[in-house]
């Protein structure tokens, strides 16, 4: 464990203790081993529907969409698998709230802004999508849990670097609240 980590202790379903370091980067690594790397984005201040097939991001405009970056290899050129992945929303509403994270290994170009359609460079470097429902409304938010659409986990061996990136895609006619915020956090296990 570096010295920006610290270590606190949690206990797995079995009650066993395990120990959960929280590096500085907010990265946790539960019994030493997963990582849940967190992003968050804020897509523009508008309530217009979404239509399945549409890119959420943080602008209109094409040329200002910023992919989200998650840290997720403990050491550059790094590998392991990505499990799932948790999607948090600012706005309650849970009506048509699907979703699917598209990742790559570098980051791609978008041809649309929001609420334009998905569409990216970057084949070569595309790991695979996840998809995820939020199903569960709180007061001050809603959330859901997603997995890869094909298979258990995503296997990955990044080129460079510690990052994969990532795009959001609705998949639902989804209607945002203004100036919604989307928190998403990965599920990874590096080698």
């Amino acid at each position: 464990m570096g010295s920006n980590n610290i270590a606190i202790m949690g206990r797995n379903a079995a009650g066993t203790a395990l120990p959960i370091n929280v590096s500085a980067t907010g990265a946790m690594l539960v019994g030493g081993s997963g990582l849940r790397p967190s992003v968050a984005f804020t897509r523009p201040a508008n309530t217009t529907a979404y239509a399945s097939g549409d890119l959420v991001a943080n602008s209109t405009t094409a040329g200002s969409v910023e992919a989200v970056q998650f840290t997720i290899a403990t050491s550059a050129g790094g590998s392991g698998m990505i499990r799932a992945v948790r999607l948090q929303k600012s706005g309650t509403g849970i009506t048509n709230a699907s979703f699917r994270l598209h990742l790559y290994n570098t980051a791609p170009t978008v041809t649309n802004g929001d609420n334009g359609a998905w569409l990216s460079n970057n084949v070569a470097n595309y790991l695979a999508p996840l998809d995820v429902t939020v199903d569960r409304a709180f007061s001050d938010g809603a959330a859901g849990r997603g997995v890869p659409i094909a298979g258990s986990e995503i296997n990955f061996v990044l080129p460079a670097g510690v990052v994969v990136h990532g795009l959001l895609e609705a998949r639902g006619a989804y209607t945002p609240v203004s100036g919604e915020v989307f928190t998403l956090m990965l599920e990874v296990l590096p080698n």
